[in-house]
């Protein structure tokens, strides 16, 4: 019986080992899915509201570019919206179709087709937080930590070439 509870305690604490080897490897982080904007004041019928945007990249390695072109995709956005305000019917912010036209300003702002589909959700929607219904298993992560993690990535990789 001891045997077992040995083997058992032996087993248990390689896979923990090997968690927190893949949780300290900075090599090992996956990209995101999808990137969620800070929420941005726009242009909503005769007024400005906070609206979130999700980004959906083309493929899961653009992520890191499309936070490295960020400012290019605000002003995109703010350019497209305060020539044509994000329509409201009844109080209701109609967010239907706001998608499909700023998708290709934004694609030609960052030079790249970096985004494949947007999110749009009316106010702040906390960071980490957004859900995309679509894609239940969307990995979504802020700016913030996808370049946080690349240059921890970098790093790691000179301090590898260095030993």
């Amino acid at each position: 019986m001891s045997l077992a509870l040995l083997s058992f305690a032996l087993s248990g604490a390689g896979a923990a080992s090997g968690a927190e080897k893949d949780k300290d490897d900075p090599l090992a982080w996956v990209p995101p899915t999808h990137v969620q904007m800070i929420p941005m004041m726009v242009p909503v019928g005769n007024t400005t509201v906070p609206i979130t945007f999700v980004l959906e990249a083309v493929k899961r390695k653009q992520t890191e570019g499309i936070c490295k072109r960020m400012p290019l995709v605000r002003d995109a956005i703010l350019t497209v919206l305060s020539r044509e305000p994000i329509p409201v019917k009844g109080r209701k912010i109609v967010t239907k179709g706001v998608d499909v036209r700023i998708l290709n300003p934004i694609n030609e702002a960052v030079g790249h087709t970096f985004i494949k589909r947007i999110y749009i959700t009316p106010g702040a929607v906390k960071m980490g937080t957004a859900k995309v219904k679509r894609k239940p298993y969307a990995v979504i992560a802020g700016c913030d930590n996808i370049l946080r993690s690349e240059k921890a990535r970098d790093q790691a990789l000179k301090a590898a070439q260095d030993h």
